[in-house]
């Protein structure tokens, strides 16, 4: 059995306000997937309310208090609701709820809720429900027990977890083992205990387990000691032993800590408190639900050890796990299909019933959406581009016209090459979701310019306005806008720019010089600007600057010389380009639309 989906009404930030709750029409639902779930989103966006809403459900094996505080509601609402439905039931765990168990054709499913009210301020005492009708019945207490989570919590100190003390989460963990399951008043633990309280009665005897003398009295002589003061006060005598214990006891003076003897931090402690908490889910003859919480599972974790984490716990297809994380880290190393997108008050899943994109999409991009690529679902805006040139450029542009992408929360993804649909399809829906998350994608015309402005046989538009159109259809759809360079390339169109041509071409001089220091021979660019560019039109420039210096046999690295003008144009004083120069230059106004749609307001 697992838990198929999550509803809520006005709890937390996810609400309408209604106190007439319409049961047809949740504020949120979430679907989960068996095996591994992945919440990903910034701080704020709706992570640990649905985990709570989960553990208040359906409580926890740990046995720590859960309740509701007026907190909990949404905004100045009097009533909230929280449903679980469970679907996968073998029999032997569908019997567990035989009063409660509907029916889905074929197959078995259980929902289970609460629903609560708040008078005057007050929160009314509630019962955990189930059953298919919207008032359901009371769950009972054995019931209940079947669909208990196991939950770990953010920033946890997992050592002090693991150490000996009352109702320590170590000794439930291993009371609900077999090992120590059913068998505790003969178990192996409590006569070895029995041996060993023993030996020390024996020991202030001043006696081996033989009753022959031990050669150390000193024990004996601090018992004699007492009974000569007991003596003067009672005719009762002294006993010195451990005192006794059940097999609860025992269980609670173990730690659990590793072989090697050395500091180790709370990383480290951090995977072993993991360790025993799966080795809680994974209990042999559990007849119940098989569902961990993890909040934060980055916690105390470098990033090798948590890509490590995450790949054996994808691997766990009998335990379902619902864990959050800010680590883009984690975001890259899980399967897309098991990633839920939380932003603006809504949930975004990103299996293939929800997006856009086909099956062959997500297998590339289990392979090539690594961590940077991964910030694009912390964003408030995304811009998608092809290469390092427009990736080193864009942020310098933006601030020359106001826009700290940093600032503003904007993430450039540079895929590589011309795969923006793969990545675009993201965040195109397909469950009638708009995800009001500005995408910008940033594409090359890629017609050379003597082809441009040819209107091919049986057409009315010419080659550029024709391929700009299939680029602009090809990547656009709800938040996504495609924006086109107006000639061939990103190069092309800066060199074509009377504002920042000589910039470029400083530039290009300034990569070819470091590249002949590399060693790369025929790369230095001799000539300056005013002898390259005397007496040619801009189009010859531009064409020069792109066949002699960057194309052919004299190419010379593009992220080079990108990564060279960025440093120029950071440096230039205000005055020598301006964001009026800038905003009223039609060779790179495409870079400047994108910059202002993800950093602006939805629909903008």
């Amino acid at each position: 059995m697992y838990l198929r989906e999550l509803r809520l009404w006005n709890f937390r930030k996810y609400g309408s306000g209604s106190n007439d709750l319409d049961l047809g029409t949740p504020d949120l639902k979430i679907p989960f997937k068996e095996g591994l779930n992945l919440l990903i989103g910034e701080n704020d966006s709706g992570k640990t309310a649905i985990v709570d809403a989960i553990k208040i459900a359906l409580r926890t094996h740990s046995g720590e208090w859960i309740g509701l505080s007026e907190e909990d509601f949404y905004e100045d609402s009097t009533r909230l609701r929280i449903e679980c439905e469970f679907f996968g039931f073998s029999d032997v765990e569908a019997s567990n709820f035989n009063e409660w168990i509907s029916w889905a054709g074929a197959s078995p499913f259980l929902r289970v809720f609460v629903d609560v009210e708040k008078i005057e301020g007050r929160i009314m005492p509630y019962d955990i429900m189930a059953g298919l009708d919207p008032d359901g019945s009371i769950l009972n207490a054995g019931a209940r027990e079947f669909l208990k989570t196991t939950y770990l919590r953010p920033l946890r100190d997992a050592k002090s977890e693991l150490i000996p003390r009352r109702n320590s989460r170590l000794s439930q963990i291993l009371r609900a083992h077999p090992a120590f399951k059913n068998n505790s008043d003969d178990h192996h633990l409590l006569s070895e205990f029995m041996k060993f309280n023993t030996s020390i009665v024996k020991y202030f005897e001043g006696k081996k387990a033989d009753n022959t003398p031990l050669d150390d009295q000193l024990g004996k002589e601090l018992r004699d000691e007492i009974e000569s003061y007991l003596d003067d006060f009672s005719e009762m005598t002294s006993l010195f032993r451990v005192s006794e214990a059940d097999l609860k006891q025992i269980l609670e003076r173990l730690e659990l800590t590793f072989a090697e003897q050395r500091n180790l931090g709370l990383g480290s402690h951090n995977i072993l408190f993991i360790s025993a908490e799966l080795l809680h889910l994974n209990k042999r003859d559990w007849k119940g639900l098989r569902l961990g919480l993890i909040e934060e599972i980055e916690a105390h974790l470098h990033p090798q050890l948590q890509l490590q984490v995450i790949d054996v716990l994808q691997e766990k297809a009998s335990i379902q796990l619902i864990i959050t994380t800010h680590s883009p880290n984690i975001g890259s190393k899980i399967n897309l299909e098991k990633l839920i997108l939380c932003k603006d008050d809504e949930i975004y899943p990103m299996g293939k019933d929800h997006t856009q994109l086909a099956v062959t999409d997500y297998s590339y991009l289990r392979r090539f959406l690594d961590v940077t690529k991964a910030n694009l679902f912390f964003a408030k805006g995304v811009i998608l581009v092809e290469g390092w040139s427009e990736e080193l450029l864009l942020p310098v542009l933006g601030k020359k016209v106001g826009v700290n992408l940093t600032s503003s929360g904007i993430s450039i993804v540079n895929v590589g090459s011309t795969a923006f649909l793969r990545y675009s399809a993201i965040f195109k829906r397909r469950d009638g979701k708009e995800l009001k998350l500005p995408v910008a994608v940033i594409t090359d015309l890629d017609v050379i310019p003597s082809e441009e402005s040819e209107i091919s046989s049986g057409a009315t538009e010419t080659k550029g306005t024709i391929k700009q159109k299939e680029k602009e259809e090809k990547y656009s759809g709800g938040s996504v806008q495609t924006f086109v360079s107006p000639h061939w390339t990103l190069e092309y169109c800066i060199a074509l720019s009377t504002n920042l041509r000589e910039y470029l071409y400083q530039a290009i001089v300034l990569a070819g010089e470091e590249m002949t220091q590399a060693g790369y021979s025929g790369k230095a660019v001799t000539a300056d600007w005013a002898t390259f560019s005397a007496g040619k039109a801009p189009e010859v420039v531009a064409a020069d600057i792109y066949n002699q210096l960057i194309g052919g046999g004299k190419r010379i690295s593009k992220p080079i010389i990108a990564q060279n003008l960025a440093a120029i144009l950071e440096t230039l004083p205000t005055d020598h380009l301006t964001a009026d120069q800038i905003n009223a230059d039609m060779n790179v106004a495409y870079l400047i639309k994108a910059i202002n749609y993800a950093s602006g307001s939805f629909g903008s």
